[in-house]
């Protein structure tokens, strides 16, 4: 169960990353009705899991973002507008930080070339090859829209942690918002 428990965290702790490829060729189907009831009402198994791990996961979360947070940029005029328009509560709060590697909670920076960016609380991570990428960008403001409109970070990361569970990336509800949304900023 312990080694379980890191993977699940390291996996907690990374799935807000976007993958290389913005979208794909198929379109993932649609949840059926009995997944929608294994979210809204996770097995005591999976909320067991998810509940063990908040904990650390907020901590974690929370210490990246305090220590990224010098180094980011504000959002441009423009894109705290859209910040607004896609319901981000507090968009003067939100610091880009560019970056060759991710943090991962072991201490190791990820060099996974296959996550171009992800949102840490109210830092998003970019890796250089998207610096100037708006989709990437909105994809990264709807996920910390969702968090505001849930009321916080760890409500956000246990709806996120059980969908990943039931559902899979590509087939989770917030997933599918962001990659639904992720246009609504102009290009560059």
């Amino acid at each position: 169960m312990v080694c379980n428990l890191k993977v699940t965290f390291k996996f907690i702790c990374s799935f807000l990353s976007i993958p290389l490829l913005l979208s794909s060729c198929s379109t993932p189907s649609n949840p059926t009705a009995k997944e929608l009831h294994l979210i809204s009402h996770p097995s005591y198994h999976t909320l067991h899991k998810v509940n063990a791990l908040m904990p650390r996961a907020v901590k974690w979360y929370s210490d990246v973002e305090k220590s990224l947070r010098s180094q980011g940029r504000a959002l441009t005029k423009a894109e705290t507008v859209e910040a607004k328009s896609l319901g981000v509560k507090m968009p003067d709060l939100i610091r880009v930080v560019v970056l060759d590697k991710f943090p991962e909670p072991d201490k190791h920076a990820s060099g996974d070339h296959f996550e171009g960016a992800r949102a840490m609380g109210n830092i998003i991570m970019i890796k250089p090859r998207h610096k100037n990428d708006s989709t990437v960008l909105c994809h990264e403001l709807v996920h910390i829209a969702q968090k505001d409109r849930m009321g916080g970070l760890k409500e956000f990361l246990k709806q996120y942690a059980i969908e990943r569970e039931v559902l899979g990336y590509s087939r989770s509800l917030l997933e599918t918002e962001a990659y639904a949304l992720q246009h609504e900023i102009p290009s560059n």
